[in-house]
């Protein structure tokens, strides 16, 4: 049986994860040179968009022009899937942290300019059979991710790679302006009026964006269910405020593969209540996010100075 050390090199060498998704990318030059350009947002789309965060918690956007193939990516998640990984191990490709730092607009607009990547992310294959639903209804942070007047410390970006439908296990949410618990020290009560849920379809390539303290979950799928639904997210902070959790990364840089790795590790710790693990990887994850020795050095080399 492989070493725990022999497994980390095995999964953070890129030529396995382009052997899965042929046409995504593991530390290509050229797609970390094009993460500068943001996609571009007009002043009067910025004001909606902080309109409706501080009314409802919440805001949506059509599909955009990421600069690289959505369904590409949404394949490369499923041939993950497919070859006995967890979701989140999508991200040892480059186009989930592209399309996010192409995102840098719309990021500086609700969290200012200095905003920071939260090393808190994951990625969704709800099919049906491996994975029926996303995750339950919950708030990430609660009442303390926001200021007094409901502006955001931290927000939640999720992006659909595959049309999100009701009968796919779409997103549901409690819009802020419906919940009287919504950012108060009572934000673990949830009395629910069912007709104020709102569902929240989109087209793949789309954007959906919700503070931090917005009560929220993934639908259940049909069965047997239409089209599998792919998404991603990464949760994001003020640069102004303490870190909710260290070490905080830039947004503007590709972790490189074996960074990548132990980020992803890390998530599966922090996760594992949501997902059975095979003891294998719970070891490998749990040594790998260890706070001594290498690995700690490492958690530094990533914080944002």
């Amino acid at each position: 049986m492989p070493s725990l050390s022999e497994r980390f090199n095995t999964l953070a060498d890129p030529a396995l994860w382009r052997g899965l998704a042929p046409a995504l990318h593991v530390g290509d030059e050229q797609l970390a040179a094009s993460m500068k350009q943001p996609i571009s947002f007009d002043t009067p789309a910025l004001a909606t968009i902080n309109a409706d965060l501080l009314r409802e918690g919440y805001f949506q956007l059509p599909p955009l022009d990421w600069g690289v193939d959505v369904a590409d990516l949404a394949a490369g998640v499923s041939a993950v899937v497919a070859a006995g990984h967890m979701p989140a191990f999508a991200f040892m490709y480059d186009e989930p942290w592209f399309m996010y730092a192409r995102l840098r607009t719309v990021l500086a607009a609700v969290l200012d300019e200095g905003y920071k990547m939260m090393p808190a992310f994951w990625a969704w294959h709800v099919d049906g059979v491996r994975e029926g639903a996303g995750w339950g209804p919950h708030r990430d942070l609660g009442h303390r991710s926001l200021f007094p007047d409901r502006r955001p410390k931290t927000m939640t970006f999720w992006l659909p790679l595959s049309e999100a439908t009701p009968l796919n296990g779409c997103m549901h949410i409690l819009p802020a302006d419906r919940d009287p618990f919504y950012g108060t020290v009572n934000d673990h009560l949830s009395k629910i009026d069912l007709q104020n849920v709102r569902a929240l379809p989109s087209a793949a390539g789309g954007v959906l964006a919700w503070t931090q303290a917005v009560y929220h979950w993934g639908g259940r799928a049909r069965t047997p269910i239409p089209a599998p639904r792919i998404s991603i997210s990464v949760e994001f902070q003020r640069g102004d405020q303490p870190p909710f959790f260290a070490p905080l990364l830039d947004p503007r840089q590709m972790p490189d593969p074996t960074q990548r790795l132990r980020l992803i590790l890390r998530q599966v710790v922090q996760y594992k209540h949501m997902y059975p693990l095979h003891p294998d990887l719970q070891a490998l994850a749990e040594a790998s996010t260890s706070h001594s020795g290498p690995t700690q050095a490492f958690m530094e080399s990533l914080k944002v100075r």
